[in-house]
């Protein structure tokens, strides 16, 4: 165990190189955990999550479900809870299970657009532009046929199978596919 905080030994932030360490060993801590086992806070995720595996060169991922426990360093949290334009998301999707900024209370129902960002139309092109333009207002319209009669009711045009018979008996004429190899071809090969 390290030596609590003393007199002597006064509080103080990390080194960058006891930075790269503690990331290191959490890194190696974490290799074989789950999201629910491993090193860090735990969080409760609000919807569905895929957490990064800590210190996997393959750049891995768990997939945690809403509602279920994950374990997240105050960083990685910071990082899903993140908003802005880039991410469009608009509300938290991990919330602290404890602490003074935790809570147990109900999960509440977040819904895709939340999280997924605005969508925006398009805007029209400018005119004489070579750019595909809507429709003008009227162009378009839609054909309802009243008597619902389309062509598929009726089935096949003839009823009659003796108008096409002649068709039928004779050979269709000859196309490329059906034409045989020339004899240079089988040349070649001997």
């Amino acid at each position: 165990m390290p030596p609590a905080v003393t007199e002597t030994n006064e509080a103080r932030p990390l080194s960058d190189e006891e930075r790269r360490a503690l990331r290191d060993l959490m890194a190696r801590e974490n290799a074989w955990a789950t999201p629910a086992t491993r090193v860090g806070e735990p969080y409760v995720a609000l919807v569905n999550l895929s957490v990064p595996r800590r210190g996997d060169k393959d750049r891995q991922t768990d997939l945690v479900h809403a509602g279920e426990t994950v374990y997240l360093t105050d960083e990685e949290a910071r990082l899903f809870n993140r908003r802005g334009n880039r991410d469009g998301r608009q509300v938290d999707v991990v919330r602290k299970l404890s602490g003074p900024d935790g809570s147990r209370g109900e999960i509440p129902r977040i819904l895709p657009r939340a999280v997924s960002g605005r969508l925006f139309r398009p805007p029209v092109p400018e005119p004489g532009s070579g750019e595909a333009r809507p429709d003008p207002e009227g162009s378009s319209r839609v054909q309802v046929i009243e008597d619902g009669r389309a062509p598929e009711v009726d089935g096949a045009m003839s009823a009659d199978p003796s108008e096409m018979a002649d068709t039928l008996r004779s050979a269709a004429a000859a196309d490329a596919m059906d034409l045989p190899p020339r004899g240079a071809r089988a040349r070649r090969g001997q």
